[in-house]
Order: C-alpha cells, then sequence, then structure tokens
C-alpha cells in the first residue's frame, strides 16, 4: 500500500466492540484513501480473538490493516450498524452527508424567505392603486 495514499485517508465509519470487559474490545475503523480505496484497520486488545467473513476467502484478523472494495464495506456497515447494547456504530460519511442536506435545506429556506420579504415590500399598501 503507497504510504502517501495511507497517510490521507478520511475516516468514513467506525465500529466499537465496548465490552464489560476491557481485554476483549476492539475497534474497526473504516477510511477511504485518496485513489477512492476502502481500508478497514481492526484493533483488537489481548483477548480480542475475532474474525469478520466479508466475501469468500477475505475476512478481517485480529489486528491489521485490510483493503476491501464497496461490496464489502455495504455488507460491513449493514451487520455493524445493527443496534447492540455493547457496540457503537457511526457511519460519519451519512453524518457528513445529512448535515450538509440541512444546510442546504437552511440556505434554500432563507433564499425563499427572502424573496418572499422582497415581494411584500414591493406590494406594501402604498403602492396599491386602491
Amino acid at each position: 500500500m503507497d504510504k502517501k495514499k495511507y497517510e490521507s485517508k478520511t475516516l468514513i465509519a467506525e465500529y466499537k466492540f465496548l465490552s464489560k470487559f476491557e481485554e476483549f474490545r476492539f475497534l474497526e475503523t473504516a477510511y477511504r484513501l485518496k485513489d477512492g480505496a476502502i481500508i478497514i484497520e481492526f484493533d483488537g486488545a489481548s483477548f480480542s480473538l475475532y474474525g469478520l467473513k466479508l466475501s469468500y476467502k477475505k475476512n478481517i484478523g485480529r489486528k491489521g490493516v485490510y483493503v476491501i472494495n464497496d461490496e464489502e464495506y455495504s455488507f460491513w456497515k449493514s451487520l455493524r450498524g445493527r443496534d447492540d447494547n455493547e457496540s457503537y456504530f457511526v457511519d460519519w460519511e451519512k453524518e457528513r452527508d445529512d448535515q450538509l442536506e440541512e444546510t442546504l435545506k437552511a440556505e434554500l429556506n432563507g433564499q425563499i424567505s427572502l424573496e418572499h420579504d422582497e415581494i411584500l415590500e414591493r406590494v406594501s399598501g402604498d403602492n396599491l392603486p386602491y
């Protein structure tokens, strides 16, 4: 893996398994690299013997960095996005998109309100023919 691409990674999702016992906790973090590739970093505690089958002959092991494709990423997100008492999942891409959508809606509403106020000013009582 190219070091420059790896250093310029963007966080897109993360999953934390927060067991009562610290020795069993682990963290999976998904990043998008500069070239569009997706990687998952797995960091487990001493007893987090763990594995996740993403596709045929591809699974996440105990520690390390794993390159995955879009389909495997979608599967990972759907699996990790399920509610669980001992886990925490955040889809940062979705959060960013939702925030952008809210900002655009607020800007659009502000623009519509401004246009409405301008129309009301133009048609004020002084300018009416009656």
